[in-house]
């Protein structure tokens, strides 16, 4: 059990041992996430939304049926949230006691992020560095704004697309995952069949290809 004060170091490597690569990029995004929001991690609708779009996000599905992509990641969620969520906890805990002295001083994400690796496994630690980028990479977008505004989920744009769109690519845009002009433009034009409505690229995606 983890004392009073938090987890101990040894605590958090021990949880994080068993993990396998994709798990391990799931906590690393889901501390990345943590860390941005701090005060929506006991949100327990949030937190559950967020592990559901990076478990989308490091799924090798793509293409195919949407139905076996779905069921394939409930499954996966099924089998391993509880550990996911216990474990991304315990690295938000240590981390933020390990770097509490130099909150004067300040800290930008990508140090946490990099502080975080320390706990992970040799031979896993050069990955997560670059985490924010695969998971978080230019911060969520307005288009997760808007669709939170409205009650859409990434399915809904899926349905109304008449292109290949996958819910993957719909999750990757609400991340801001940095994405291709073309599928920048199907979840664009997507948007707009499942809003009926007439908004630019710019008001969905506050960068450019």
């Amino acid at each position: 059990m983890a004392g009073m004060e938090g987890p101990t170091p040894e605590e958090v490597r021990r949880a994080l041992a068993p993990l396998d690569a994709r798990a391990q990029r799931v906590v690393v995004g889901l501390l990345t996430v943590m860390i941005r929001e701090p005060t929506r991690v006991r949100n327990r609708e949030w937190i559950g939304r967020q592990l559901t779009e990076l478990v989308l996000a490091t799924d090798s599905y793509e293409e195919g049926s949407l139905d076996e992509g779905v069921q394939a990641v409930q499954d996966y969620l099924s089998r391993h949230a509880a550990e996911l969520l216990s474990t991304s906890y315990l690295l938000f805990q240590r981390v933020g006691l390990d770097l509490a002295p130099r909150a004067s001083e300040g800290f930008t994400l990508e140090d946490a992020v990099r502080h975080a690796a320390g706990y992970l496994p040799s031979g896993a630690q050069d990955e997560p560095r670059t985490q924010p980028e695969s998971a978080c990479e230019l911060g969520e977008q307005p288009l997760a704004r808007l669709m939170d505004e409205r009650e859409l989920k990434p399915r809904d744009l899926v349905e109304a697309s008449t292109e290949q769109l996958t819910h993957k690519m719909v999750t990757r845009a609400m991340r801001g995952r940095r994405l291709t002009r073309n599928t920048m433009n199907k979840v664009h034009r997507a948007w707009n069949l499942a809003t009926g409505g007439d908004h630019a690229r710019t008001d969905l995606f506050d960068y450019e290809p």
